[in-house]
C-alpha cells in the first residue's frame, strides 16, 4: 500500500523550493560597506543650497570621468567607484534604489538637464529597472549646481513621479575605478 507523503515531507519540499528561488546562481549579494555619504567623506564637497533636501537613504554618490564626459551614480547600495546603478551582477532587491546618468562633455556643465537623449540614464526602483532612459522619464531632470575637482553637487527632480528611485539633492565624490 502506498502511503501519502507526510506533512514533514511536504514542509521539506517547500523549504527546498523556497531556498532554490532565493539562491540565484547568476547574481551575487550586494557587498556591505559604509558608502561615502558620511560627513567626513563629504568634507571636500560644496554644501547643497538652502532648501534642497538630500536624497534620503543614499549610501554612495560618485562621479567618474568617462567617455569624454561625466558618469554619475547615486545608490542605496554601497557600490564601488564606477559601478553603474543597474548593470551590475548583484541580485535584484526591491529595497535598493539607484540612478546612473552619463553626461556627454557638452552636457557636463552646471544647469538643468532633462533625462533623455543625449544623456544615458539607468535606474532601479521597486519593481522597475530602466536602462537607456526614454519614455516619460524625459520629463524628469538632473540639475547640477557645482562641479569641482573633487565633487559634483546637484539634485534629481521629478523622477519619483515617473516611478523612478528618488528625488532630492546629492553630493557625489569624484573617483577613479
Amino acid at each position: 500500500m502506498i502511503k501519502p507523503p507526510s506533512i514533514l515531507s511536504w514542509a521539506g519540499c517547500a523549504a527546498a523550493f523556497a531556498a532554490t528561488l532565493a539562491c540565484d546562481p547568476y547574481c551575487e549579494a550586494t557587498p556591505e560597506g559604509p558608502g561615502n555619504q558620511d560627513p567626513v567623506s563629504l568634507e571636500s564637497c560644496p554644501p547643497l543650497p538652502p532648501g534642497v533636501e538630500p536624497i534620503e537613504g543614499l549610501t554612495v554618490g560618485h562621479v567618474v570621468d568617462r567617455f569624454g564626459g561625466l558618469y554619475l551614480t547615486l545608490s542605496t547600495r554601497p557600490l564601488a567607484c564606477g559601478e553603474p546603478a543597474v548593470q551590475h551582477g548583484y541580485c535584484s532587491d526591491d529595497e535598493q534604489l539607484g540612478l546612473s546618468v552619463g553626461f556627454p562633455a557638452r552636457q557636463a556643465v552646471v544647469g538643468e538637464h532633462p533625462l533623455g537623449y543625449p544623456l544615458h540614464v539607468e535606474f532601479e526602483a521597486p519593481g522597475r529597472r530602466n536602462v537607456g532612459g526614454g519614455g516619460d522619464i524625459r520629463e524628469a531632470r538632473v540639475e547640477i549646481f557645482e562641479i569641482t575637482d573633487s565633487c559634483v553637487t546637484g539634485r534629481v527632480i521629478g523622477l519619483e513621479d515617473k516611478h523612478g528611485p528618488f528625488d532630492g539633492g546629492f553630493r557625489a565624490l569624484r573617483c577613479e575605478p
